[in-house]
Protein backbone atom coordinates (compact mmCIF):
# COMPACT_ATOMS: atom_id res chain seq x y z
CA UNK A 1 0.00 0.00 0.00
CA UNK A 2 1.41 3.45 -1.12
CA UNK A 3 -0.17 6.70 1.38
CA UNK A 4 -0.23 9.74 -1.01
CA UNK A 5 -3.89 11.00 0.56
CA UNK A 6 -2.34 13.83 2.13
CA UNK A 7 -2.97 17.43 0.73
CA UNK A 8 0.77 17.56 -0.44
CA UNK A 9 0.87 21.44 0.39
CA UNK A 10 4.00 21.76 2.74
CA UNK A 11 6.08 21.73 0.27
CA UNK A 12 4.68 25.23 -1.25
CA UNK A 13 3.80 25.32 -4.38
CA UNK A 14 0.64 24.49 -6.61
CA UNK A 15 1.45 20.56 -7.44
CA UNK A 16 0.76 18.44 -4.28
CA UNK A 17 4.87 17.00 -3.09
CA UNK A 18 3.18 13.78 -4.25
CA UNK A 19 3.07 14.44 -8.16
CA UNK A 20 6.25 16.96 -8.06
CA UNK A 21 9.25 15.46 -10.74
CA UNK A 22 12.20 14.62 -9.37
CA UNK A 23 14.74 14.31 -12.64
CA UNK A 24 11.61 14.59 -14.86
CA UNK A 25 9.96 11.26 -12.74
CA UNK A 26 6.75 11.96 -10.07
CA UNK A 27 7.51 11.42 -6.66
CA UNK A 28 4.99 9.27 -6.35
CA UNK A 29 5.49 7.11 -9.69
CA UNK A 30 9.26 6.58 -7.98
CA UNK A 31 7.60 5.15 -4.77
CA UNK A 32 5.46 3.12 -6.67
CA UNK A 33 7.83 1.49 -9.50
CA UNK A 34 9.94 -1.19 -7.41
CA UNK A 35 6.46 -2.58 -5.45
CA UNK A 36 5.03 -3.24 -8.66
CA UNK A 37 8.43 -5.15 -10.18
CA UNK A 38 8.92 -6.92 -7.38
CA UNK A 39 7.44 -10.86 -8.26
CA UNK A 40 6.43 -11.07 -4.60
CA UNK A 41 3.74 -8.64 -4.19
CA UNK A 42 0.57 -9.66 -5.35
CA UNK A 43 -1.19 -6.57 -5.23
CA UNK A 44 -0.61 -2.56 -5.10
CA UNK A 45 -3.14 -0.26 -3.53
CA UNK A 46 -2.46 3.46 -4.10
CA UNK A 47 -4.19 6.19 -1.68
CA UNK A 48 -4.71 9.22 -3.40
CA UNK A 49 -6.09 12.72 -1.70
CA UNK A 50 -10.24 12.32 -2.68
CA UNK A 51 -10.12 14.87 -4.98
CA UNK A 52 -7.93 13.10 -7.03
CA UNK A 53 -9.22 10.09 -7.31
CA UNK A 54 -11.87 10.45 -10.06
CA UNK A 55 -9.05 11.81 -12.19
CA UNK A 56 -5.82 10.51 -11.07
CA UNK A 57 -2.82 11.75 -13.36
CA UNK A 58 -2.55 9.31 -16.52
CA UNK A 59 0.73 7.66 -16.02
CA UNK A 60 -0.68 6.31 -12.70
CA UNK A 61 -3.60 5.23 -13.93
CA UNK A 62 -1.76 3.05 -16.38
CA UNK A 63 -0.32 1.13 -14.08
CA UNK A 64 -2.65 -1.58 -12.99
CA UNK A 65 -2.71 -0.21 -9.46
CA UNK A 66 -5.91 -0.03 -7.11
CA UNK A 67 -6.58 3.37 -6.11
CA UNK A 68 -8.36 4.64 -3.48
CA UNK A 69 -9.42 7.87 -1.58
CA UNK A 70 -7.61 8.71 1.56
CA UNK A 71 -8.85 10.25 4.71
CA UNK A 72 -8.56 12.80 6.74
CA UNK A 73 -5.63 11.71 8.49
CA UNK A 74 -2.83 9.25 7.73
CA UNK A 75 -4.67 6.81 9.76
CA UNK A 76 -7.30 7.10 8.16
CA UNK A 77 -5.90 6.44 4.53
CA UNK A 78 -4.15 3.61 5.88
CA UNK A 79 -7.74 1.88 7.00
CA UNK A 80 -9.48 2.84 3.65
CA UNK A 81 -6.22 0.96 1.82
CA UNK A 82 -6.81 -1.87 3.88
CA UNK A 83 -10.54 -2.13 2.89
CA UNK A 84 -9.41 -2.96 -0.22
CA UNK A 85 -6.60 -5.28 0.11
CA UNK A 86 -7.50 -8.66 -1.45
CA UNK A 87 -8.48 -10.77 1.17
CA UNK A 88 -6.30 -13.67 0.40
CA UNK A 89 -3.63 -11.24 0.81
CA UNK A 90 -1.51 -12.76 3.94
CA UNK A 91 0.98 -9.59 4.64
CA UNK A 92 0.75 -5.53 4.01
CA UNK A 93 3.85 -3.62 3.42
CA UNK A 94 2.62 0.23 3.81
CA UNK A 95 5.00 2.93 2.31
CA UNK A 96 5.03 6.44 1.94
CA UNK A 97 4.13 7.33 -1.30
CA UNK A 98 6.94 10.74 -0.56
CA UNK A 99 9.80 8.47 -0.19
CA UNK A 100 10.62 7.99 -4.14
CA UNK A 101 14.11 6.63 -3.30
CA UNK A 102 13.20 2.90 -1.27
CA UNK A 103 15.16 0.41 -2.92
CA UNK A 104 14.81 -3.79 -3.38
CA UNK A 105 17.36 -4.32 -0.87
CA UNK A 106 14.88 -2.75 2.23
CA UNK A 107 11.96 -4.13 0.36
CA UNK A 108 13.45 -7.59 0.81
CA UNK A 109 14.47 -6.77 4.37
CA UNK A 110 10.82 -5.44 5.43
CA UNK A 111 9.28 -8.38 3.80
CA UNK A 112 11.73 -11.23 5.24
CA UNK A 113 10.59 -9.98 8.80
CA UNK A 114 6.89 -8.91 8.25
CA UNK A 115 5.62 -12.16 9.66
CA UNK A 116 6.06 -11.02 12.98
CA UNK A 117 6.07 -6.72 12.25
CA UNK A 118 8.64 -5.19 11.04
CA UNK A 119 9.61 -1.44 10.00
CA UNK A 120 12.82 -0.12 7.63
CA UNK A 121 14.75 2.06 10.04
CA UNK A 122 18.00 3.44 10.18
CA UNK A 123 20.13 4.38 13.76
CA UNK A 124 19.97 8.20 14.05
CA UNK A 125 23.68 9.75 13.52
CA UNK A 126 22.89 13.15 15.55
CA UNK A 127 23.17 13.79 19.17
CA UNK A 128 18.97 13.96 20.04
CA UNK A 129 17.78 16.24 23.07
CA UNK A 130 14.53 15.79 24.78
CA UNK A 131 13.00 19.48 26.10
CA UNK A 132 10.05 20.69 27.59
CA UNK A 133 7.11 23.05 26.48
CA UNK A 134 9.50 26.01 26.79
CA UNK A 135 12.68 24.72 24.82
CA UNK A 136 14.90 23.68 27.90
CA UNK A 137 16.74 20.31 27.59
CA UNK A 138 15.25 17.88 29.91
CA UNK A 139 17.38 15.07 28.34
CA UNK A 140 19.76 13.54 25.98
CA UNK A 141 18.84 9.95 25.58
CA UNK A 142 21.59 7.05 24.58
CA UNK A 143 22.01 7.93 20.77
CA UNK A 144 23.36 3.91 20.49
CA UNK A 145 19.26 3.17 21.28
CA UNK A 146 17.52 5.71 18.75
CA UNK A 147 16.65 4.62 15.37
CA UNK A 148 14.36 7.07 12.85
CA UNK A 149 11.35 5.28 11.34
CA UNK A 150 11.05 5.08 7.74
CA UNK A 151 9.27 2.97 5.40
CA UNK A 152 7.94 0.21 4.32
CA UNK A 153 6.26 -1.17 7.29
CA UNK A 154 5.46 -4.57 6.90
CA UNK A 155 2.34 -6.76 8.87
CA UNK A 156 0.44 -9.89 8.84
CA UNK A 157 -3.03 -8.05 7.37
CA UNK A 158 -5.11 -9.84 9.65
CA UNK A 159 -2.71 -8.09 12.94
CA UNK A 160 -2.57 -4.47 11.42
CA UNK A 161 -6.70 -4.48 10.09
CA UNK A 162 -7.00 -5.35 13.69
CA UNK A 163 -5.15 -2.86 15.54
CA UNK A 164 -6.52 -0.04 12.99
CA UNK A 165 -10.06 -1.05 14.27
CA UNK A 166 -9.36 -1.06 18.09
CA UNK A 167 -7.66 2.83 17.60
CA UNK A 168 -10.82 3.67 15.26
CA UNK A 169 -12.73 2.50 18.92
CA UNK A 170 -10.33 3.96 21.26
CA UNK A 171 -9.42 7.29 19.11
CA UNK A 172 -5.75 6.84 19.36
CA UNK A 173 -4.20 8.21 16.74
CA UNK A 174 -0.38 7.48 16.10
CA UNK A 175 1.99 8.70 13.37
CA UNK A 176 3.12 5.23 11.97
CA UNK A 177 1.72 1.74 11.44
CA UNK A 178 3.95 0.46 13.89
CA UNK A 179 2.81 2.27 17.01
CA UNK A 180 -0.71 1.08 16.40
CA UNK A 181 0.51 -2.54 15.54
CA UNK A 182 2.95 -2.63 19.07
CA UNK A 183 -0.37 -1.47 20.97
CA UNK A 184 -2.96 -3.10 20.03
CA UNK A 185 -0.94 -6.61 18.60
CA UNK A 186 2.22 -7.56 19.18
CA UNK A 187 5.92 -5.89 19.37
CA UNK A 188 7.71 -4.84 16.00
CA UNK A 189 11.06 -5.08 15.24
CA UNK A 190 13.45 -3.00 12.83
CA UNK A 191 15.19 -4.11 9.58
CA UNK A 192 18.03 -1.83 8.52
CA UNK A 193 16.50 1.18 5.78
CA UNK A 194 19.04 3.37 3.88
CA UNK A 195 19.67 7.05 4.27
CA UNK A 196 18.97 7.26 0.93
CA UNK A 197 15.17 6.87 1.62
CA UNK A 198 14.37 9.97 2.60
CA UNK A 199 10.76 11.42 2.62
CA UNK A 200 10.03 14.66 1.03
CA UNK A 201 8.82 16.94 3.42
CA UNK A 202 10.04 20.61 2.89
CA UNK A 203 11.53 22.43 0.13
CA UNK A 204 14.98 21.75 0.66
CA UNK A 205 14.11 18.19 0.44
CA UNK A 206 13.69 18.47 -3.25
CA UNK A 207 17.45 19.80 -4.32
CA UNK A 208 18.49 16.64 -1.81
CA UNK A 209 16.23 14.54 -4.24
CA UNK A 210 17.33 15.95 -7.04
CA UNK A 211 21.11 15.26 -6.31
CA UNK A 212 20.23 12.07 -5.35
CA UNK A 213 18.83 11.19 -8.33
CA UNK A 214 21.81 12.31 -10.58
CA UNK A 215 24.08 11.34 -8.40
CA UNK A 216 26.35 8.48 -10.18
CA UNK A 217 25.06 5.13 -9.34
CA UNK A 218 21.37 6.27 -8.53
CA UNK A 219 19.10 3.50 -7.64
CA UNK A 220 21.89 0.69 -7.41
CA UNK A 221 21.58 -1.15 -3.89
CA UNK A 222 21.55 1.13 -1.05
Amino acid sequence: MIVAGGSGRRVGGPVRKQYLEIDGIPVLLRAVLPFLVDPRIQQVVVVLPPDDVEAPPPWLASLGVRIVAGGAERGDSVRNGLAVVDGDVDFVLVHDGARPFVSSDVIDRVLEAAPSGAIAAVPVTDTVKQVDADGTITGTPDRARLWQAQTPQGFPREGLARAYARAREDGFAATDDAALYARYVGPVRVVMGSYRNLKITRPADLAVAEALALAPGAGEGE
